[in-house]
């Protein structure tokens, strides 16, 4: 690197910080390698003379005796040595892994930590071959470990409202799984009244599974059915839902002329204020979205009614949320996650938890990629015991899904 004509140091440090920042979500990232050192000795030269002008802003220190020059010399010293330290840490890839280790045990500290749940590797379900399901094995604490591209996180979204039970109701359940090998997120929407077999219980509706027993019985349940390994859960309540969006300021949506007036004339938008949203894009904020998400009577614009369309809005949704993190900056995600942390309960290790945080990282900001199941042409509409359910075909759609996970595009209702 050829170094700079003396005064261009802090525009040149600037705006190669700058850049380094956009294009790193977590700022982790600075030119090459093999230049650290040289860009090191640059910084710290220009930190010398930006301390110096801050302390004598005419370019002249004034010594009125040995002793205090003497001490200046080594407040100059002392300063410029922190800002070293902190430039050493954040540059170098030593001092990133310190750094992010710090951060992301802070954010652990946060959440609220499920303990006694225990993630179930079933082989009582559908006949797989080897390469359908990722291989395990099981640890001592109950938690399953696999050499596999993929990591598979269960999303809940909680509504206790009424309830009468102490779980409250799963109206959003997904799969959100990390490709580290594709580079990419993939999310699956899981209806909530497809039928399934919910072991220790009578066939029933999916989300029936996390009322009986909370999230081990939900674990098992998609493992018997589906074959499923997951490597954990994250759960956030409805008004949570809301708050993420708000701190975001919003998320852009489409709605057509029926969703506007449908949510502008019932209680779908709870606070009554808001409910002059309009036909088109616009944004929505949090309790507008959460309305837009539950909405099963009105078409989509793509034709989809009851819960397919609720499943719908809730990938756009998402799909939202995701592109409005892509734009903020790295302070502005830091606050955000600082005010929503502590309304997410997961039972993920402090180790799965950072592992999982650093593959995030290296993910560029690729489009999600989703799917639904159970798929179109996959499941018959039926009666059981008085209740209206999905029938799938647990063959097809378990080969659907494991191949999405595995290798398959998305987009895939």
């Amino acid at each position: 690197m050829q170094k700079p004509e003396t005064g261009t140091n802090e525009n040149i440090i600037t705006e190669e910080l700058h850049k380094t920042l956009e294009e790193d979500p977590l700022g982790m990232q600075i030119l090459i390698r093999g230049q650290e050192d040289e860009l090191l000795n640059d910084i710290t030269e220009s930190l010398k003379e930006q301390v110096a002008a801050e302390i004598a802003p005419k370019g002249k220190l004034k010594q009125n005796s040995r002793k205090k020059h003497r001490g200046l010399k080594a407040v100059l010293v002392s300063v410029v040595l922190a800002i070293v330290v902190i430039l050493v840490i954040i540059i170098t890839p030593f001092g990133r892994g310190i750094l992010f280790d710090a951060v992301s045990s802070y954010a652990y500290g946060k959440m609220v930590h499920d303990e006694n749940s225990t993630i179930h590797q079933e082989t009582s379900g559908p006949t797989l071959t080897p390469t359908d399901v990722p291989t395990a094995t099981p640890t001592a604490a109950g938690i399953t470990e696999q050499e596999d591209k993929t990591v598979n996180i269960l999303l809940l979204g909680e509504e206790a409202i009424n309830s009468g039970i102490a779980n409250g109701r799963t109206d959003i359940m997904m799969i959100a799984t990390l490709d580290k090998k594709g580079k990419c997120i993939k999310l699956t929407s899981l209806m909530r009244d497809m039928l399934v077999q919910i072991p220790g219980f009578r066939d029933n509706k999916l989300n029936a599974a996390y009322e009986y027993g909370g999230v081990p019985l939900l674990y098992e349940t998609l493992s018997t059915n589906f074959g499923i390994h997951l490597d954990g859960y994250m759960l956030v309540g409805f008004d949570t839902f809301e708050d993420i969006i708000d701190k975001l300021g919003g998320v852009t949506i489409t709605l057509t002329r029926n969703e506007a007036d449908y949510l502008n004339s019932t209680n779908y938008i709870s606070k009554e204020e808001y409910r002059h949203v309009t036909t088109g894009t616009q944004v929505l904020n949090g309790n507008q979205a959460l309305g837009y998400c539950r909405i099963r009577y009105v078409a989509t614009g793509d034709h989809e009614l009851n819960d397919f369309g609720r499943t719908s809005r809730q990938r756009i949704v998402l799909n939202a949320i995701y592109e409005k993190y892509k734009t903020k900056s790295l302070p502005e995600l830091a606050l955000l996650a600082n005010s929503i942390l502590p309304d997410i309960t997961t039972d993920l290790s402090k180790e799965q938890f950072t592992t999982y945080l650093k593959e995030l990282t290296e993910i560029q900001g690729n489009d999600l990629m989703t799917l639904r199941i159970p798929a179109d042409n996959m499941y018959d509409v039926g009666t059981v015991r008085g209740m209206s359910v999905l029938i799938p075909d647990m063959k097809e759609n378990t080969t659907l899904l494991q191949n999405f996970i595995n290798e398959g595009t998305g987009d895939k209702k």
